[in-house]
Formats: C-alpha cells, sequence, structure tokens
C-alpha cells in the first residue's frame, strides 16, 4: 500500500478504494471501514454520528450522513437485497446520506437526488478511486486546473446545465445526481439512474399533507439525537417552518436571526413572532454592527471548498453566525436552504398550461403582467412550444456578440428578463472583464451544449425545477464545506430527498402564483407556524447589503486584482475588473456580476495554498 504526500485536507471527507494490495492512499485519514478481506475501503474523516455501517458474509453497506435507520434494520435491507441494483434505499431510510455498498463483489456509490451529497471519481493508475470531495481525488491525482471550466464560473449567476455541474480539476469526473456509480469485480464502472422526478399530479390540498409529514420527517431525523442542535430564523417561512418542526423534538433548539443594515428588512419582526410562539426556543440574535458585509474578509485564507463557489463571498456573514452559536456547542446547525426553490416556484410552467388549461394560464399571465411589468407580445411569443435547444442557441449568438464587440443584455433591460421568465432558464450575465481568449472558451462550450444538451425534463418547468435545485444544493454544499472547519455540519431538511419528491409532485401552477407567497408551503404548515406568521406577504431584499459590502471593501478587492490568478490563467483584463471594483454599486445592480469573479479568483488562491 503507498501513501499520497501529505495535503491539508477538509474536516469531513472520505475516499473509497478497490480491495487491492497497493493503492494509493489518501494521507490524513484516521476514520476506515474496511473490505473483507481486511482491506482499507471506506477511509477519510467523518463524526462518528454520521456513519452507519452493516456487514453479513460477502455483503457490506455504509450510510454517511443523516440516515433514520437503526443497524439492525439496515442489515435487514441488505440481506434481502437480490444485488446493488436493488438497494434502493432512498424509498426505506428517510434523510441525508451517501450510499456505499458492495454485495458479492460489485458496489454502488451514490449521493442525494438534490446533489447535497455528490460522487466524483479519478483514475490514479490502474485504480477508480470514488470520493465525497473532488478536490480530495485532485490532490491524489495530482490534476491540474480546466481552463473552461473556471471561465464558465465566472457567469453570473451561473451557466446553463449541463454547464454548471462540469468539475474544475482535469481528470476528476462527477457522477450526475440522479445517478449512482456502479463497480463491477473486474474494476470496470458505469452509472445507472436511481431517481427520477415524480409526476406533477396532486392538488395543493393532498400535496401539502404529504410534504407536511416529510419534511417534519426529516427535521425530526437531526434532532432525534437530542442535545444542542442550532438553527437559522430569518424570519421567513422557510426557516420558520424548520424552527417550529424542530422545536417539538427531543433536542434544544438555539435560534439565530441576524439584523439587517437595511431598516426597511422586515424580517426580525416575523422572527420575533414566530419565537414568541415557541417558549421552549432559546433565540440568539446578532446586531447588524456585528454582521459582516459581502466581501468581508474575502482576500483572508480560509477553509477551501471542491469548486468554485460564489457564496466566498458571504464567508464572513456564515462563521459570524457560527462563531455566536458556539456559546451552545450545537452538534448541528438546520437552514432553511432548498424552500425557495422547491416551493418558491416559477411561472415557466405557463407555455404547458396554456395548451391544458388556457383560461387559467391567460389569468396567471396577467398576473405576472401585472407584477413584473412584461410586454403582452414579448410574453406571447414565449408562450409558443420551443426546445431546451433552442434556449441555449440563443444564450450562443449573445455571447458571440460578445466576442465581436457588442454588449451583453443587462440586467434589468427589457429584452431579455421579461423573455426569459418563461423560457427554459434564464441566461448569465457575461462580465465585461473576461479576456477574448476566455470568451472563446465559454462560446466554445455553449455552442456543443446547443447541439448535444438534453433537457433535465420533458418541460420547461420540470427542467428548471431540477436545476434550481441543484443549484441551491450545490450553494448549501459549498457553505457546508466553509462550516466544516470551524463550527457545526449544516444541515438543509427540505434537500432530503422524500421532501424534494412531496413538493415536485404538486402541480406547478399550484406551486406558484402570481398572487400569493409560497402557497404550497403556507398550507403545508397550517398545523404547524402559526396562522400569523403564515399572512407573511414579503421577501426581503439583500441589495441593500450588497451595495453596502461592495462600497466597504472597494479598497480590497481593487488590491486583490494587483496578483489575480484568473489574470495569470488568462481569463480576465484585470485593468477592466480593477475599474468595475472601483467603480461601486450602480442602480440596476449589475455589479453583482462580480461575486462570481471575486468568489472564483478567492478559489484560486484557496487551492494553492492547500
Amino acid at each position: 500500500m503507498t501513501t499520497s504526500a501529505s495535503l491539508r485536507r477538509p474536516a469531513c471527507w472520505f475516499v473509497v478504494l478497490p480491495d487491492r494490495e497497493r493503492v494509493a492512499m489518501p494521507a490524513g485519514a484516521h476514520q476506515m471501514v474496511r473490505h473483507r478481506s481486511g482491506r482499507p475501503w471506506i477511509v477519510g474523516e467523518w463524526p462518528a454520528a454520521a456513519m452507519v455501517s452493516v456487514m453479513a458474509g460477502r455483503r457490506q453497506v455504509a450510510l454517511v450522513g443523516y440516515a433514520a435507520v437503526r443497524p439492525a434494520r439496515l442489515l435487514g435491507l441488505l440481506v434481502a437485497a437480490r444485488d446493488v441494483h436493488s438497494l434502493d434505499l432512498g424509498r426505506e431510510i428517510a434523510g441525508d446520506y451517501h450510499l456505499i455498498a458492495e454485495i458479492d463483489g460489485q458496489q454502488r456509490l451514490q449521493g442525494t437526488a438534490s446533489g447535497t451529497r455528490r460522487i466524483f471519481t479519478a483514475r490514479v493508475g490502474a485504480d477508480l478511486l470514488a470520493a465525497d470531495r473532488a478536490d480530495v481525488l485532485a490532490g491524489l491525482c495530482g490534476a491540474g486546473l480546466d481552463r473552461m471550466v473556471l471561465a464558465l464560473a465566472l457567469l453570473d449567476p451561473s451557466p446553463p446545465h449541463p454547464l454548471d455541474d462540469l468539475v474544475a480539476f482535469t481528470g476528476v469526473t462527477a457522477v450526475a445526481p440522479q445517478e449512482y456509480l456502479c463497480i463491477d469485480r473486474d474494476g470496470r464502472s458505469r452509472t445507472a439512474r436511481w431517481w427520477r422526478a415524480p409526476a406533477a399530479v396532486r392538488s395543493r390540498a393532498e400535496g401539502a399533507a404529504v410534504l407536511r409529514t416529510a419534511l417534519a420527517e426529516a427535521v425530526a431525523v437531526r434532532v432525534a439525537g437530542g442535545r444542542t442542535v442550532s438553527a437559522d430564523l430569518s424570519g421567513g417561512l422557510d426557516s420558520s417552518a424548520v424552527c417550529a418542526l424542530a422545536a417539538r423534538g427531543p433536542a434544544d433548539i438555539v435560534a439565530l436571526t441576524g439584523l439587517a443594515r437595511d431598516p426597511g428588512d422586515d424580517d426580525p419582526v416575523w422572527a420575533a413572532r414566530l419565537a414568541a410562539s415557541l417558549p421552549n426556543l432559546t433565540r440568539e440574535t446578532l446586531p447588524a454592527a456585528d454582521l459582516p458585509l459581502v466581501y468581508d474578509r474575502v482576500g483572508e485564507p480560509g477553509p477551501a471548498t471542491d469548486r468554485p463557489f460564489v457564496g466566498l463571498v458571504d464567508r464572513a456573514k456564515l462563521l459570524a453566525g457560527l462563531d455566536r452559536l458556539a456559546l451552545y456547542a450545537p452538534r448541528l446547525h438546520l437552514t432553511g436552504f432548498g424552500g425557495d426553490e422547491l416551493v418558491g416556484g416559477t411561472p415557466n410552467h405557463l407555455p404547458a398550461l396554456l395548451r391544458r388549461r388556457p383560461t387559467l394560464a391567460l389569468r396567471q399571465l396577467r398576473g405576472y403582467r401585472a407584477q413584473e411589468g412584461w410586454p403582452w407580445a414579448a410574453s406571447l411569443r414565449m408562450m409558443r412550444g420551443r426546445g431546451y435547444r433552442d434556449c441555449l442557441r440563443d444564450m450562443s449568438r449573445v455571447l458571440n456578440a460578445a466576442r465581436a464587440g457588442y454588449p451583453t443584455p443587462p440586467v434589468g433591460r427589457r429584452t431579455w428578463p421579461y423573455v426569459t421568465a418563461l423560457d427554459w432558464t434564464s441566461p448569465p450575465v457575461v462580465p465585461g472583464w473576461l479576456t477574448a481568449d476566455a470568451l472563446e472558451l465559454v462560446a466554445r462550450a455553449f455552442a456543443t451544449a446547443a447541439e448535444q444538451a438534453l433537457p433535465l425534463a420533458e418541460t420547461r418547468a420540470g427542467h428548471l425545477d431540477l436545476f434550481t435545485l441543484r443549484a441551491g444544493a450545490a450553494v448549501f454544499r459549498g457553505f457546508d464545506q466553509i462550516a466544516q472547519a470551524t463550527g457545526p455540519p449544516l444541515a438543509a431538511p427540505f434537500y432530503d430527498e422524500r421532501v424534494v419528491y412531496a413538493a415536485l409532485a404538486v402541480r406547478p401552477e399550484l406551486r406558484a402564483s402570481p398572487w400569493e407567497y409560497k402557497p404550497l408551503l403556507k398550507e403545508a404548515m397550517r398545523p404547524v407556524v402559526p396562522a400569523e406568521c403564515l399572512r407573511r406577504r414579503t421577501k426581503a431584499d439583500a441589495s441593500t447589503e450588497e451595495d453596502q459590502g461592495l462600497r466597504a471593501n472597494r479598497g480590497a478587492l481593487v488590491k486583490l486584482c494587483d496578483e489575480s490568478p484568473l489574470a495569470e490563467l488568462g481569463l480576465i483584463e484585470v485593468d477592466l475588473l480593477r475599474q468595475a471594483c472601483r467603480a461601486g454599486a450602480v442602480p440596476d445592480h449589475r455589479a453583482e456580476a462580480l461575486q462570481p469573479t471575486i468568489a472564483t479568483d478567492a478559489w484560486l488562491r484557496a487551492q494553492a495554498a492547500s
């Protein structure tokens, strides 16, 4: 057995090794599950409570994460399975976990349907290794950086599917969330689909009952261990639902509310109302003066994520909240991540609804038009039949215009947003500081996708449901990786498979409405959250704090431009980026396009440090 050179490792990770005498062994692994032969099988670092594993003869299985199962029950499911392909534990065991199983020499490695937990693969010599983090594998196989993926990471907020899920390291491949990796006895591997979105056929009332049960179960998995569990309590519907459900369990719940600097933000008012209805809840409030701004300390060394992650610009805010909660020593921190993606809804279900229920579709279209000011002609044009590749081809044409020197349509202009709100997905903003080489890499990727890509679902609404779900799960996963260095692990009950399935099974026109905010979640939480808290119709806007953060950190951002690794890679015109940093906020908030660039720059610095 050989050992790789010592690398700085994250706080929680694992690598799955083949059953061989000599294999690349990652340094810094203090936890281990062995093959029947006694050789290492799963090695890495994880909390003891996060792993449950059993073995029966030539069969063994390990679940890593939060799984509502006892070893005896897991052993029964393992023995009953015909092979690894029939070991579909998501139907039997609630929670959020990796599945790693071996039956008669054949292995199954699987993450979650939402993408909160992923599987990556890489070859090290003749051996196929798998891990839950791409950077760990990259260190083992000596992988380099993929410039095209890094160029795509600079788009705001992200490139479309499938370009959003490419790995930034050469030689490292991601297994799609809906698939599992199967490794045969001879070492050959393939992927197989294990999850499909449900048919959206349920009524709101029926779906609300199922969603309530699934979400309650997901929260119960996290708090069942008792002790102290902390939770976000922003005042929004998502965190309020999670807090109210958590307060029913055996754990001591400490809820954290951060006070925004925007005097018009009414989040704290709603958070206080919910807290008042939960007398057994301990509440911590982080004053606005103690809450870091966007970009604060972004240039300082910090924990590395395994992909470029826009949330790095908010790292200081996350860690400040966890530092405040450290006094209580929570074993876990609950969040409301996933609520917006699952129950927020989007209007792009209207084209399909028009063919099924034209009167309702036109009535909802009028409602969205009244709110957003969409032109009738542009709206009706987008209601016509249109394939996913048509959408990608339109984006490719805009990229070609940018390469020719024409500016891409900015956020806020009446050409793009009003049309694309009804499209398969919205086009990203292409920053003006990309080099010609970077634009060429991006254009080439878009051109290939426009000719080859398949949507995640047959309908626009189905595709966007899954795309936003996975994008949100990637954000949660990034924040969890940041939190691991100093605080408790994060948890997002909304992303559990059963919760996702329950929400997506409701007809999209009943999940989204131009006249009511998150009607499905409100209906589901009526027996749980006080009626007063369900009457909220507002949602906080973070743009004020983003503008303040940009102004306050202008000097630090300009300084980062001086030795930018993105410039060394030939991806940005550093003078143009410096000008954008100095310009500060602008009325239409196009400065938000800075965030992916600054975050990718910070990510590259963290990779160099590790």
